[in-house]
């Protein structure tokens, strides 16, 4: 739910705030390649004030630069997996995934790759079906509200993702509290 949730954040943040034509459009397509809530909700600005394409790829680099130190961590963990199936569970390491596969007992490699996989497949698929929705909302809203004050509305919504990270820190301290970690 998490995903679909911070999904939908990222499609309204999109719609409202991206001055985009077609945005539904452009949130399925952003939300295909960007899995990354952080980036979604952070892009919006850039995306807004047209930011050149460099200045873009360069923040984009920065903020999920974290990810590769979690993909060298997971690459002795999917050894075996075909090549476009390794670039796929890269491109889907999100803080979430990783701390889900990287918590994993499950010890057969082949288990553990449709493991992987499917959390993958599944949480991508939430993603998209929140931030389409999120915009279509928008774009629907459009249409008996004020463009105005929908942006109006929306902002602190950004809020929602360091919110999101703050229950997952919980959750995961908890755990290693109640396990005498």
């Amino acid at each position: 739910m998490g995903y679909t949730t911070m999904g939908f954040v990222a499609g309204v943040l999109l719609a409202a705030k991206g001055g985009l034509v077609l945005s539904p459009l452009w949130a399925f397509l952003t939300s295909s390649l960007w899995v990354t809530g952080t980036m979604s909700i952070a892009g919006v600005q850039p995306i807004s004030e047209r930011a050149p394409l460099y200045a873009f790829a360069a923040m984009t680099l920065a903020v999920n630069f974290r990810y590769a130190f979690y993909g060298f961590s997971m690459l002795s963990r999917w050894r075996s997996a075909p090549f476009a199936r390794k670039c796929y569970l890269i491109l889907m390491l999100t803080d979430e995934n990783y701390a889900l596969e990287s918590s994993c007992r499950i010890h057969e490699p082949k288990a553990y790759l449709r493991y992987c996989t499917a959390i993958s497949v599944f949480n991508h698929s939430y993603w998209i079906a929140g931030v389409v929705a999120g915009a279509v909302t928008v774009c629907l809203l459009g249409f008996a509200v004020d463009p105005d004050t929908i942006r109006r509305h929306t902002n602190g919504m950004e809020f929602s993702m360091a919110a999101l990270f703050l229950v997952i820190l919980t959750d995961q301290m908890k755990g290693l509290l109640r396990h005498g970690k």
